[in-house]
Parts: C-alpha cells; sequence; structure tokens
C-alpha cells in the first residue's frame, strides 16, 4: 500500500512537471543546486534564473520569453512545488523550501538537463592550494571549462590567490557565488569570466574591489551585502551597462558612490546611496535611475550644495521604491528645503529619517497614503510632522528627539474621523524634555471619531519628564524603560493590558493601589531598585490574574516570596546575585532560575510536589537542595541542572529520588529518562 502511494505522489509529480512550459522547467529545476531542506530566498532565486537566461528580466516580452522573474516563481508557487513559506511584514514572500520528495524529483531531473554545468567548492588543498569541487549533478572535475555555475560552500575558507588560480579554468560561467567564504581580496582575473551575469561577494571580508571587474560587460547581479569593510567602488562602474542588482546594504564603510552611477539605466535595485563632500556621484544621478524599486537609503546628505540636485532626483517619479531612508550626518542650514524636495511617490510604504536638523517637516509627509511604518531618530525637530490622517500607518518609532515637548493636535491632524485609525504599534524612545502627550484631539464637527483604536504595543523608554500617558483602550503590551516612575499610574486608563514590562524604575509610588494592572498575565521586571519592598508590602498582589512573571537582575533582591499570587504558573529569576531564598506559590507549574550565586535553599510548600513540571537551575552555587513539598516532585516531567556543584553531587548520590521524573539533564549534559518534553502542555 505504501509503495503504490509513493508511485502515486511520483505519477502526480511527474505529470505536473511535464506540464510546465519550459522556461517553468528550467526555474524549477535549478532549485536542486541548493541542499536539501535549505532555505531559498526569492530575490536570490530570481537573479541566478536570470543569469542562466532561463527568464526574462523585464515584462517587455523581449528574446521570447513568456515569464519574468516575478512571474515565474509565483507560478511555481501555485503549483504548490514550494513549502515553508516566509513573508515579510507586507505580505510577500521572501523565502521558501522544497518539500523533500519533491526535491529529490527535480535532482533527477537536474542530473539530465544540468549534467556538468553546476560545481560547489567543498575544501582548499592547502598544500597544492587547488580546490576540491564536486558536480552535483554528475560529470567530472575535468569537465570544469563547461561549468556555468560556480558555489563556494560557506564553510571553505578561499584565499584570494587560491580564487586567482582557479578562474581561468571557468571561463564559461555564468553565476559565482562566493557568500560567507572568507575571501579577503577579489583577483584581478575575475575579468576573464566574461560571460559572468552574477556575482555574489555578500559576507565576505572584501576591502576593494579590482577596476578589472568593470570589464563584465554582461554583469547583471553584484551583492555585496554586509561587506562591512568595503570602502570603494571601482571608478569605471558606468561601464556596467546590463547592471540590474547592486546590492550594498550594510556596507557601512563606503563612503561615496563614483561618478557616472546615473548610467547605470538598467538598475532594479541599489537599496544604498552614499554621497561625498567633495567627489563621487552626486543626487542628480537619481534622475535617470527610473526603475529603482525596492529599498533606498541615501546616506549624508548634508553634502548636498543645492536644493535643486534634491529636486532633480525625481523621487516622487520612483513609484517602485517601497522603502526610502534618508539621513544627514550633521545638521545644515537646507536640511529643510532638502527634505522638501525629496518628496518620494505616495505609494511608499516605509520612511526613515535620521539626523534631520529643521524645525519642522514638509507638507509632503503626511500625503504619503501608502505609508505602513515611520521612524524619525535623532533629529533636532521642535514639531512632530501630522501622522494622525494615515490610512494604513502601522508602525511608528520616535527616538532622541531631544527638542520636542509634547504630542498633541499637530501630530494628530484636525480632519480626520479617526485618528491613527490603523496603528499598532508606537514607540518613544529618548526624549528627555516630552512632559505631554493630550488625550483631547479635536475631531470634525458632528463626527464620531476615535483615538488610537487599534493600537497594542506602546514603548516608552527615556523620557523622563512624561508622567500621564492618554487613554489607550486597546492598548496590551506596554514596555516602560528608565523612564518616570509616574506613568505606571496611567495604567488606571489601560483597561485591556496583559503584558507589562517595567525596566530600571522604582515603582513603589505608583504601584501602592493602582487597579489597573488586574488583567495582566505576564509581568517582567528589570532592574527593579524597590522590588524588595514591593514583594514584601504584597503590592503586586494587585496583578490577580498573573500567569508568568520575569525577575531580572534585581541587585538588591534578597528573597522572593509570592503566595499572593494565586494564579501563578511560570516564574522565571535571573542574575539577581544577592538572592538568598525563593519561596513559589502553590500553583507553579514552571520555575527558571539562573545566575544567582547565593541562593542557598527553597521555601517550603506542601502541595508544590502536585503542580512544579518543569524546573531550570543554572549557574547557582551554594544551591544544594531542589524544591519541593511532602511527597517530593512527583509531577515533575523535565529538570536541568547546570553550573551547580553543590546541587548536581547531591543529585548524583540520591538519583532514586528523582528517578520518576522522564526527562533529566544534569552538568554537561548528560541524558537520563527516555522521554522528551512538550512545552505547550504547560
Amino acid at each position: 500500500m505504501l509503495l503504490s502511494s509513493r508511485l502515486d505522489i511520483s505519477n502526480v509529480l511527474y505529470l505536473s512537471v511535464l506540464a510546465l512550459p519550459r522556461d517553468l522547467l528550467l526555474c524549477f529545476i535549478y532549485c536542486a543546486i541548493f541542499p536539501r531542506g535549505e532555505a531559498l530566498r526569492r530575490k536570490k532565486l530570481i537573479e541566478l534564473w536570470m543569469a542562466e537566461g532561463f527568464i526574462n528580466q523585464s515584462s517587455t516580452g523581449t528574446k521570447g520569453f513568456k515569464y519574468t522573474g516575478d512571474d515565474c516563481f509565483n507560478q511555481l508557487l501555485c503549483r504548490s512545488f514550494f513549502t515553508d513559506i516566509t513573508c515579510d511584514e507586507y505580505g510577500e514572500v521572501v523565502q521558501v523550501r522544497m518539500h523533500g520528495v519533491i526535491h529529490q524529483f527535480a535532482q533527477e531531473i537536474a542530473r539530465i538537463v544540468f549534467r556538468r554545468k553546476v560545481g560547489v567548492v567543498v575544501d582548499v588543498d592547502m598544500n597544492s592550494e587547488g580546490i576540491s569541487m564536486v558536480l552535483p549533478f554528475g560529470g567530472q572535475h575535468d569537465h570544469a571549462r563547461n561549468l556555468q555555475t560556480l558555489i563556494i560552500s560557506p564553510c571553505v575558507e578561499l584565499s584570494g590567490a587560491v580564487l586567482s588560480r582557479s578562474l581561468v579554468e571557468f571561463k564559461r560561467l555564468r553565476s559565482l557565488d562566493l557568500s560567507c567564504s572568507g575571501i579577503r581580496k577579489l583577483s584581478s582575473r575575475i575579468s576573464v569570466l566574461r560571460k559572468l551575469r552574477y556575482l555574489n561577494l555578500s559576507h565576505t571580508l572584501v576591502r576593494k574591489l579590482p577596476s578589472s571587474l568593470t570589464r563584465l560587460a554582461y554583469l547583471q547581479t553584484l551583492d555585496l551585502t554586509s561587506c562591512y569593510y568595503l570602502k570603494v567602488l571601482p571608478e569605471k562602474m558606468s561601464k556596467l551597462t546590463q547592471l540590474r542588482q547592486l546590492d550594498l546594504s550594510q556596507c557601512n564603510s563606503l563612503s561615496y558612490f563614483p561618478c557616472g552611477i546615473g548610467l547605470l539605466t538598467s538598475l532594479k535595485s541599489m537599496p544604498l546611496f552614499v554621497l561625498d563632500q567633495s567627489h563621487g556621484a552626486g543626487l542628480r544621478e537619481l534622475q535617470k535611475l527610473s526603475d529603482l524599486g525596492g529599498e533606498l537609503q541615501i546616506q549624508n546628505l548634508e553634502n548636498v550644495k543645492e536644493t535643486s540636485e534634491a529636486t532633480d532626483a525625481e523621487l516622487k517619479k520612483k513609484k517602485r521604491i517601497h522603502h526610502l531612508g534618508l539621513s544627514w550626518g550633521h545638521n545644515v542650514d537646507e536640511c529643510y528645503r532638502v527634505l522638501e524636495c525629496l518628496e518620494p511617490s505616495p505609494t511608499l510604504r516605509v520612511l526613515d529619517l535620521m539626523g534631520y536638523g529643521a524645525y519642522g517637516f514638509p507638507s509632503w509627509i503626511p500625503k504619503i497614503e501608502g505609508l505602513v511604518k515611520i521612524s524619525i531618530t535623532d533629529c533636532r525637530c521642535v514639531k512632530l510632522p501630522t501622522l494622525g490622517q494615515l490610512p494604513f500607518l502601522k508602525e511608528i518609532l520616535l527616538k532622541g528627539l531631544a527638542e520636542v515637548r509634547s504630542i498633541g493636535q499637530e501630530f494628530y491632524g484636525h480632519d480626520s474621523s479617526d485618528v491613527f485609525p490603523s496603528l499598532e504599534q508606537l514607540k518613544l524612545y529618548d526624549m528627555p524634555k516630552l512632559y505631554r502627550w493630550s488625550s483631547r484631539p479635536t475631531f470634525a464637527a458632528g463626527s464620531s471619531g476615535v483615538f488610537l483604536p487599534r493600537l497594542k504595543t506602546l514603548t516608552i523608554a527615556g523620557c523622563h519628564k512624561l508622567k500621564r500617558l492618554p487613554p489607550l483602550p486597546s492598548v496590551t503590551d506596554l514596555v516602560v524603560w528608565k523612564s518616570n516612575s509616574k506613568i505606571l499610574a496611567s495604567l488606571t486608563s489601560i483597561r485591556s493590558l496583559l503584558s507589562l514590562v517595567v525596566n530600571d524604575m522604582e515603582m513603589r509610588e505608583s504601584f501602592v493601589g493602582s487597579k489597573g494592572s488586574s488583567l495582566v498575565k505576564k509581568l517582567i521586571i528589570v532592574r527593579g531598585r524597590d522590588l524588595y519592598e514591593i514583594i514584601s508590602n504584597n503590592h503586586l498582589n494587585q496583578f490577580a490574574f498573573l500567569n508568568h512573571m520575569v525577575i531580572q537582575h534585581c541587585l538588591k533582591l534578597k528573597t522572593v516570596s509570592l503566595f499572593g499570587l494565586g494564579s501563578l504558573r511560570k516564574l522565571n529569576i535571573v542574575g539577581c546575585e544577592n538572592l538568598s531564598l525563593v519561596q513559589l506559590p502553590t500553583e507553579t507549574t514552571e520555575l527558571v532560575i539562573e545566575d544567582c550565586p547565593k541562593i542557598e535553599t527553597f521555601g517550603e510548600n506542601a502541595y508544590l510536589s502536585n503542580c512544579l513540571r518543569k524546573l531550570i537551575i543554572r549557574n547557582c552555587l551554594l544551591l544544594g537542595v531542589l524544591p519541593s513539598g511532602k511527597e517530593g516532585l512527583r509531577a515533575l516531567e523535565y529538570l536541568l541542572v547546570s553550573r551547580c556543584p553543590r546541587l548536581e553531587r547531591r543529585l548524583e548520590e540520591e538519583r532514586e529520588k528523582i528517578s520518576h521524573v522522564p526527562c533529566i539533564i544534569i552538568g554537561d549534559g548528560a541524558l537520563f529518562g527516555t522521554k522528551t518534553f512538550d512545552d505547550s502542555k504547560i
């Protein structure tokens, strides 16, 4: 029966693959060059398909191709050839995998179609400085001259010298993947690869690219992602007229772009553009790059000499750009006018502003109706932009706005019935002068507008003067960090709160008598300066429904007694250096204690034995006993003890007392018992 089912699956797969048009068939079986189970990034797949000539570069239908890269990927996705789909925050598929059976089937076909065309370097002979290569789809190493795709395995440390000697063997290469190879220098002999269309140097240590790279007339993709040490690009980059993807994300050392970058009119993606004060490409070079899409980060805008340069960049016409970042290294007088002239398309989804130094913001920001996310960081503005009427805005980050004193009507706007109708996450960081957050937006006459109806997560950090929050009826997660402790008194206005994080603050005055925290199910306290007094005076008892509590790095805490929290099931205590005694609530099912070097014992609880199912203890040097009731820990299913010498010795001597525990890990990872533990049952 099982054999019959496998045959049925194979027949269905065979028929499904046979039905694919030639373009799709080649793309499908090419996926088999990646190891079974490996995540396949959409962007990389499409770039490789283009390099191999399987698909069209654009939607113009040139060269007789039926599908573009996105078309082909989506067609294979719709036919269920991909699984484990990962999407970005906008719902677009960015990563997939192939099911093992489908991958094996693709490999069998690839052995016929791609025989001798794909090679993987798996080792380097340190004596001969030659490479060891396997051809996953068949063939011998002496057929290297026929290879079209060469991939360096990430585990291989490849030197520039070895690569230089090997390149002459692969003159027919179309795709060369050197990512994560540890290479520090790209050989000037790269130019012998005349047919190269795809070159991946991402996550390598290269500092400079050879000028000979610009002789690769057919190069379409140059991936330099996370080349942190890369300082300059070749001066004659403008010769790479076929270049479509120039990925410089996370190239933090890059100081400028060479002149002539604007001649690369085929560019579809260039996530980074760096301006220099004295030389290199200026903003005007972006004008002719009309097909740019995806993300574009423009850095060092203080080097723009004339606002006409910003106007000539014509960002508003670039409708395919969905993520725009604009940053200034230091304040300049013209920054307002420059930003005003850099108005993007209304279809923009993400906007990042950093280092902006003007008093206010240009009028185009409230007009970007497609905006989903905005961050404003380290800016000297006094007023905030009007964002409250943007219909799709879901996330706002305001950080390092040292001059902003209030949040109010100018932020909300005047003309909408709803204020921030879609906002789900709001973060306020390092705003030392912010003292007022208005709770009374002015709605249009006769309207029944609502204020922040979907806000779920609020983070406040470094806002020392802010003492009160407005009514926030929908917030479920609140994080307060190094801010005024009186903010916590506003819990009474957040009736839907389920999770509360308090970091590096005094809490005593705010917690006493508060009635707004009764629904909180998870409480995390980090560096609580007065937690000992709060616990001693039973001020935590107001959290009647608290299910999970985390205590971290509370250095003054000496004892923990939580008998008043009848609903508590999970307790985590980490890094409390002076803690010596823990007394557990009756119904505790999970206990984690880590890095508490002075703890010696647990309080007795006769009923604990009926409930505790998971126990983890790490780096508690003086602890010599386990928590227990009259009948021992008979409900315990998982026990992990590590770097606790006294307790480990005792458990070794009295192993019969824990012999009933299905899963036990002691010391160096020795596993006792026969079962694994399912956390979901707690």
